[in-house]
């Protein structure tokens, strides 16, 4: 554990009243453990805590107080995990209310969203007089500053990925199914031991004037790739604890010049978008805007989505869809160590659906591309 990420935490909790911190699998619960070599369940499939939580009953937990004292809880398939942790106590899942009862005194305990009303139920069963408040959002404060370590994790995750999709489109075949592009993304994690994708990927082909063409969002797994296909790739990878995320759009063949010019409008105005970023001083809701006056400045503002929200991305890290998100409602300045995706959109109707999605670091002086896939290249 970092002394200082816990001591950060235990301030919030005193502002916040409560006397404890209880989480089960979950973001909060790696940040806090600093254990990234733990693989817990993503939000992906409820896309940024929805309204399920597949982990009705915690694998793993940890308590901690506001005088420093911190528990974790697991099942014995994990006990190696934790092996170099204090204050460990193994127990089956059908055991842990009368385990955590050996620890948890405090009457006031936060608690997070994955198990929540399991944490709840339980708690109420240790000791009738304990408080919970919901304290999911606790963390982020904390959370949306990356230090150096998680910053070095991310660049790498970032050119994993960027390495990833360049290995797709140098073995793109014609003929082969959109769910072929999308297994060799499959085995290239594989192939070098990624635990896990940040969210389920897509290559979606999209072939000019069928059927699927005439929608932005519509995708079959079965479509064969033949010349006049726009393939839009959408994926990350989950490694050493944090999540990637990355989009790009490629033409397999040769593409109309509208499609073609309107890709690198879109990339220049990403690439604006990320020049004019000042520390401490641009707002999320600039960003979109700065994004849209490149693309206008090109002659292609008619095919920018999104217009009316300004819907742009989101924060990245332990989990792939993190707040704040980016849109023209959020009032967030932002500050060094952030680390967000931006993913501008276009749509060509009977054409192509497009999409550049960065993963970017504001700087002391500015921001910088983590991703960094060659910009020219969209022909293959």
């Amino acid at each position: 554990m970092k002394k200082d990420r816990i001591n950060k935490t235990i301030e919030l909790m005193k502002k916040a009243k409560l006397d404890g911190l209880l989480y089960a699998s979950s973001a909060n619960f790696q940040y806090l453990l600093d254990a990234n070599d733990y693989f817990w369940q993503r939000t992906c499939m409820n896309n940024i805590m929805g309204n399920s939580n597949s982990r009705l009953v915690p694998e793993a937990l940890v308590y901690l107080n506001t005088k420093g004292e911190y528990y974790i809880c697991c099942i014995p398939a994990l006990k190696d995990i934790f092996k170099d942790h204090k204050n460990v106590f193994i127990s089956y899942m059908d055991q842990m209310e009368d385990t955590m009862s050996q620890f948890i005194t405090e009457k006031n305990i936060g608690v997070g969203f994955a198990c929540q009303d399991y944490l709840i139920e339980t708690l109420k069963e240790i000791d009738p007089e304990i408080k919970t408040v919901y304290c999911e959002d606790l963390l982020n404060e904390l959370r949306w500053i990356k230090d150096e370590d998680e910053i070095q994790i991310m660049r790498q995750n970032a050119q994993f990925t960027d390495d990833a999709v360049r290995y797709v489109c140098d073995n793109l075949r014609e003929g082969m199914s959109q769910f072929d592009a999308e297994k060799l993304l499959m085995d290239y994690g594989f192939a070098h031991e990624i635990p896990d994708f940040s969210f389920p990927p897509t290559c979606g082909f999209k072939t000019r004037n069928t059927k699927a063409a005439t929608d932005a969002l519509s995708f079959s797994r079965d479509t064969k790739l033949t010349k006049g296909t726009a393939i839009a790739f959408d994926v990350g990878y989950m490694n050493h604890g944090y999540c990637s995320d990355w989009g790009r759009t490629v033409y397999y063949g040769k593409a109309p010049e509208l499609v073609k010019n309107g890709y690198h409008a879109l990339q220049a105005g990403q690439q604006y978008m990320v020049s004019k970023i000042i520390p401490n001083k641009t707002n999320i809701n600039e960003l979109y805007g700065l994004v849209l006056e490149k693309v206008t400045e090109l002659g292609y503002s008619d095919y920018l989505r999104y217009q009316e929200k300004g819907m742009l991305g989101h924060q990245i890290g332990i989990d792939c869809h993190e707040h704040p998100m980016l849109n023209n409602a959020i009032d967030f300045v932002l500050r060094e160590g952030m680390v967000f995706c931006s993913e501008p959109k276009m749509f060509f109707e009977n054409e192509c659906y497009m999409r550049v999605e960065d993963m970017i670091l504001i700087t002391k002086t500015g921001a910088e591309f983590l991703t960094k896939f060659d910009r020219e290249y969209f022909e293959v």
